[in-house]
């Protein structure tokens, strides 16, 4: 994309890349592309990549990524749900 096009990617565009990852059954790979992003990945990565997780069942991938939307948006209660039917998913 740079050196094409001269567009530096963004928060968004990561979180379409870990999307795409993701709905392809790639979530190993879709973890190390959020681990090597040059900034701090925000809600718009870390949601795709919960889908991901949940979908494809990784469940402590899925803590993680629950986690850090936590971290992110506590005051959000969507993300206690999640959060909750993951717990009631693994039986606790």
């Amino acid at each position: 994309m740079v050196g094409d096009y001269n567009i530096s990617p963004d928060q968004e565009i990561y979180g379409c890349e870990v999307d795409l990852l993701g709905r392809a059954g790639k979530v190993e790979e879709a973890y190390e592309l959020i681990e090597s992003m040059p900034f701090k990945p925000d809600e718009c990565v870390w949601g795709p990549f919960l889908g991901a997780c949940k979908a494809h069942r990784f469940p402590n991938s899925r803590k993680l990524a629950t986690h850090r939307i936590l971290d992110l948006r506590p005051n959000m209660a969507g993300t206690y749900v999640m959060l909750s039917n993951i717990y009631a998913v693994d039986g606790k």
